[in-house]
């Protein structure tokens, strides 16, 4: 999978730029603020229907401006797409096609441009807390298979509803007027989400186990040993027992407990816990091996490559790691973001600066 083109129209800080990309590296240089983040953003919406940096719309939309758009021309093995993505502050809507089609469903949306997304904040994915790894994912596998997105929305409905419910009955503990009589209804419908999230996740995970092993033995000429695993993907039958036998506590606190929400993917070094016992280069190993792997099993399941996007990933890297990305990308389509300049043979140059693009000839 490759991009060809992509225009930006009042998009963050670039007023009006458009990129053609080689197949190979492609590099955006400027200073901090100039653009080069924001234009990666515009891409990786394509991939995942949202910005990874933001959840507010307005943020996207150059100041001063109503609307903003993001055009790209992409390739597949396949055929060749065209996709837009608009956001209007007047209307208070996102509006998507593809293929010259009004896309009204994310699930309709994200798969049909796939992409891996490397950024700083990727190298806590072993030291941060469940979030970011559940967050990482999702992500993956809503690309690979448009109806987990739909499922997952299911899942994080059905949730809120079963929040708000706890959340009234938490505020008005001892109130006749609470009726908690549909709970048992949304806690039927969440165990089995959960159940289905959680099993989707608990393949993925096993998938990724073994890739991860293999980059990070290849990484460490074997002397390091690291192990994947779901926490854990439980059946329909527990995720309910969890969530009745609870009931009192889930409405002291206001919040549901247990579900898909809290599971985790433990990382093991050498046997232990990798984020209480690993040191910090150890930890960006596993998480640049992780993202590799999110790329390889995406070939593995579609027969071609994820388009890479590294964000700044290489100023938070010793020499002997981006060696060793850098030769783990070799063939495949990679936009890097960076402030400086770097010696990359046959790279793609753009140059960033106040929100304008330029090749450098």
């Amino acid at each position: 999978m490759r991009i060809d083109t992509v225009t930006y129209a009042d998009f963050r800080n670039i007023k009006s730029a458009t990129l053609t990309l080689s197949d190979g590296v492609n590099i955006l240089a400027g200073n901090n603020g100039a653009g080069k983040t924001s234009a990666l953003e515009g891409m990786h919406i394509f991939a995942q229907g949202r910005s990874f940096r933001t959840k507010r719309d307005a943020e996207l939309i150059n100041f001063g401006s109503k609307c903003a758009s993001i055009s790209m021309r992409f390739s597949d093995n396949k055929r060749q797409n065209e996709a837009t993505y608009r956001l209007d502050t007047a209307k208070k809507k996102r509006f998507c096609r593809l293929n010259g089609v009004d896309v009204t469903r994310l699930s309709e949306f994200i798969g049909a441009f796939r992409a891996v997304l490397f950024c700083p904040a990727d190298l806590r994915l072993v030291s941060d807390g469940p979030l970011i790894r559940r967050q990482f994912i999702d992500a993956a596998l809503s690309q690979l298979y448009p109806a987990y997105v739909s499922l997952l929305q299911r899942y994080n409905d059905i949730l809120s509803q079963r929040n708000a419910l706890l959340r009234a009955a938490s505020e008005r503990r001892g109130d006749r007027r609470v009726n908690l009589d549909t709970l048992e209804i949304w806690s039927e419908q969440l165990a089995d989400a959960s159940a289905k999230v959680a099993a989707r996740r608990d393949a993925y995970v096993g998938r990724l186990d073994s890739v991860v092993k293999e980059l990070i033995s290849d990484m460490t000429s074997g002397a390091e040993q690291v192990s994947l695993c779901y926490e854990r993907a439980r059946s329909f039958e527990e995720y309910m027992q969890m969530l009745t036998c609870n009931v009192e506590r889930e409405v002291r606190m206001g919040t549901t407990l247990f579900g898909a929400h809290r599971d985790d993917m433990t990382i093991t070094l050498g046997g232990r816990e990798a984020k209480a016992f690993s040191s910090q280069g150890q930890q960006r190993s596993i998480a640049m091996a992780l993202k590799l792997a999110e790329g390889m099993l995406s070939r593995e399941e579609t027969g071609e490559y994820p388009v890479f996007l590294l964000d700044d990933i290489f100023s938070e890297l010793d020499e002997g790691r981006k060696r060793y990305l850098v030769r783990g990308l070799e063939g495949r389509q990679v936009i890097i973001t960076s402030c400086d300049l770097f010696p990359a043979e046959g790279a793609k140059i753009f140059i960033v600066s106040d929100g304008e693009i330029t090749e450098e000839q």
